[in-house]
């Protein structure tokens, strides 16, 4: 049994842990590319039944940093080796998405052990606990290929979704890979393998057993549901079983009840002008449906064309089924499952004069105050967005008398933020806290979702939303955006989920082809997005034209992020790593080959690029 940590209660509204060279904060209160890349040998899908480069170098030197120890305080001052020495933590590898199936994964013992890492960081799907063992197409007759379909079980190919024996049992699966067993002895000398008979892993924060950290958060496949957000039943059992896969001690407060797994990590706590702040965020426990207006023109085809049609459970639902929808058209009749509020609100700022007292909480992302409280939009009397009403719903005015009836008036009153949600309102709250409180020169920020996937892309539909990451949630994105952007240090995105790696920057200015989607304008400072995706040729397709094309496809960057290039990316096995050179005050950020773990070539050649931030 991982061992406990000892909770030390702060007054900032989180836990801070003393677990060594880590001071550990936890919270207390279209189209899709991974979708149309996905392939797995038939004969892996059986086995299953039987067994039921791209370099960035970004320079820290000029970054106000603060020469004094973290203000978290507590902690080791570093790693200690076996010798007794301090080591300070310079390399910092990630990855997400293992594998659909069952084959091996040689990246531990062939790319990650021999790249070195001083600290390891999963990015979401460590296993993938959703899917079936078997192809359904070639074997629709297998029970794990027939059930009753909802919200949830969409498809043939989701119906172990949310089914919590069998997510187990491939989480266990994935713990006794013997690769993934060695690179968990590597970077935890002192655990010596699970039980006898058991995979249980090491308690990844404890310097007494593991010399390197182990952490992570998880994405949509370890929360137990493609595509999933906060209407998974039993959520905070799917979140304990991906907290005890990554070895997350017993006594841990990402194990609490009712709220997310979201967390930070000062890593080389103690050694002044070399910690890295490490956050990560929890992007699925608190999610909201997707918003009504990406979804409702294809989801009235599909349910026009009968049960039958592929998706008519979850089209069903998001039209009529779940209890919080409003539909702008008819504001009085309670629709389905889908997300209202950007609508309704982006009806309402158009309409309103930036005077009003709200207009930036409820019309502006860019700013601190934007969803920072409840807001209700009173649209009983009227069709026009220009007489609606917008309240603070957080004033004592709402908080006395009877909620229900209240709730009877604005049927989504009791939604704790007026917009549609990846993170959720405390969850902003608290990141903000979290990255203005640390005085790291380097924060390094953890989304199981990708904050800037195929930005400007269109599908043919002319959906910008892939389905899943925070294209989807536009105004949210925006706000995520700015909340990094507008702290000290260098901000530095580490994200997966698309099964291909690249390197993106936003800068500030008007002048880029993403200003008007991203309000580029306003940003403070360049944030950058490191994205590692694809650990194995299961989930990693390779470089081709017919598995991988670039040109005219969500590959392709046609606004300017990558800094290598419109198609900078690569599609073979591989993993993510943010190296730094503490005397030259430069960080590299990097994909690495999961064969050799040295720098990975892109798609189109290699590229190396320097950025020197003064």
């Amino acid at each position: 049994m991982a061992e406990s940590t000892n909770l030390v209660e702060q007054g900032n509204g989180y836990t801070s842990v003393s677990v060594g060279p880590l001071m550990v904060n936890h919270e207390l209160s279209g189209s899709n590319p991974k979708a149309q890349t996905r392939s797995a040998p038939v004969w892996l899908l059986y086995l299953a039944v039987a067994l039921s480069g791209l370099s960035f170098i970004l320079g820290i030197a000029a970054l106000a940093v603060a020469d004094k120890s973290s203000s978290q305080g507590g902690g080791d001052p570093g790693t200690p080796d076996p010798g007794g020495k301090q080591v300070t933590i310079s390399r910092i590898a990630f990855g997400s998405c293992s594998s659909y199936d069952l084959r091996p994964q040689p990246i531990w013992t062939q790319g990650i052990i021999p790249a070195q890492p001083d600290a390891w960081l999963w990015l979401g799907d460590m296993a993938y606990l959703d899917d079936s063992p078997v192809s359904c197409a070639l074997a629709p007759q297998q029970p794990q290929c027939n059930c009753t379909l909802d919200f949830i079980r969409y498809s043939k190919n989701q119906c172990m979704a949310g089914d919590y024996d069998y997510a187990r049992g491939r989480a266990m699966h994935q713990l006794a890979a013997p690769e993934y067993q060695a690179f968990l002895s590597y970077m935890c000398p002192a655990w010596g393998g699970g039980p006898s008979g058991s995979a249980a892993p090491p308690d990844g924060t404890s310097p007494a057993i593991c010399a390197r950290p182990v952490l992570g958060t998880y994405d949509d496949h370890d929360y137990g549901w493609n595509n999933g957000n906060g209407r998974l039943p039993g959520k905070d059992r799917f979140k304990a079983l991906f907290l005890d896969a990554l070895g997350e001690p017993g006594g841990s407060a990402r194990r609490n009840a009712g709220v997310g797994l979201q967390a930070s990590y000062t890593l080389n706590a103690g050694q002044a002008g070399r910690e890295v702040e490490v956050v990560v965020t929890d992007g699925r426990y608190y999610r909201d449906t997707l918003p009504c207006e990406l979804r409702r023109q294809w989801c009235q085809r599909v349910v026009a064309q009968g049960a039958g049609a592929d998706m008519y459970a979850w089209c069903a639902d998001f039209l009529g089924g779940g209890s919080g929808g409003i539909d702008p058209a008819s504001p009085s009749t309670p629709s389905g499952s889908c997300c209202f509020k950007d609508e309704q609100l982006a009806a309402w700022c158009k309409a309103a004069a930036p005077s009003h007292a709200l207009y930036s909480a409820a019309c502006d992302p860019t700013s601190a105050v934007f969803a920072a409280t409840p807001l209700v939009l009173d649209t009983r009397n009227a069709s026009d967005p220009a007489q609606w009403e917008l309240r603070d719903a957080g004033g004592a005015e709402w908080r006395q008398g009877d909620a229900a009836a209240v709730s009877r008036v604005w049927p989504w009153l009791a939604q704790e933020s007026p917009v549609c949600e990846m993170l959720g309102r405390a969850q902003r709250a608290w990141l903000a806290q979290r990255l203005a409180a640390s005085t790291a020169p380097l924060k390094l920020v953890a989304s199981g979702s990708v904050p800037f996937g195929s930005v400007d892309y269109a599908s043919p539909d002319g959906n910008y939303c892939s389905g899943d990451d925070w294209n989807c949630y536009s105004r949210a994105q925006v706000n995520f955006l700015h909340t990094v952007a507008n702290t000290s240090g260098c901000v530095v995105l580490l994200t997966g989920d698309y099964h291909y790696g690249d390197i993106k920057m936003v800068r500030p200015g008007v002048d880029q082809a993403y200003a008007g989607r991203l309000s580029s304008a306003a940003l403070r400072q360049p944030v950058y997005q490191v994205m590692a995706s694809g650990m194995t040729e299961s989930t990693a397709n390779g470089c081709n034209a017919r598995t991988m094309p670039c040109n005219g496809t969500y590959f392709e960057d046609t606004v300017g992020l990558r800094p290598g290039g419109r198609c900078a990316f690569t599609g073979r096995p591989h993993f993510g790593m943010v190296e730094v050179d503490w005397g030259a005050r430069v960080a590299h950020l990097q994909i690495r080959d999961a064969e050799g773990g040295g720098v990975a070539k892109t798609c189109m050649g290699d590229v190396t690029l320097q950025l020197s931030i003064s």
